[in-house]
């Protein structure tokens, strides 16, 4: 599945920062993210869902892996998001950023595995 074959909206540009701090929210004290710096684009994907009831989050590269992330969140559990297209070196970065709050991460082998793990979260 490429990328024009999805409707992916991107809300944060590579080098756009975002934070994660809710003002006098107590659960954040305990988060170890306040925000993070995007390497690569970052947005979602509409028509697919994640664990949160919003739409699916996925970071956009200039590289040719596919690929996910699951992370604790403060408010639920585990949250997945999809990388596509990403390099070696966005993809290192990515999960730089993220290491503290991964509980799982995957490449994919060939386009097919990452197609058929992305309709798991078709609406």
């Amino acid at each position: 599945m490429k990328n024009e074959d999805l409707k992916i909206v991107i809300e944060n540009p590579k080098g756009s920062y975002k934070s994660f701090e809710i003002e006098n929210d107590p659960v954040w004290k305990d988060y170890p993210l306040a925000g993070v710096t995007y390497p690569v684009d970052y947005g979602y994907i509409e028509g697919y869902k994640s664990e949160d009831d919003h739409d699916l989050d996925v970071f956009v590269g200039t590289g040719e892996l596919n690929g996910y992330m699951k992370v604790w969140r403060y408010d639920i559990p585990l949250e997945t998001k999809f990388m596509m297209n990403v390099s070696q070196e966005e993809w290192d970065g990515i999960i730089a950023i993220y290491n503290p709050v991964i509980k799982e991460k995957r490449l994919f082998g060939s386009e097919e595995e990452f197609t058929k793990t992305l309709n798991l979260y078709k609406k």
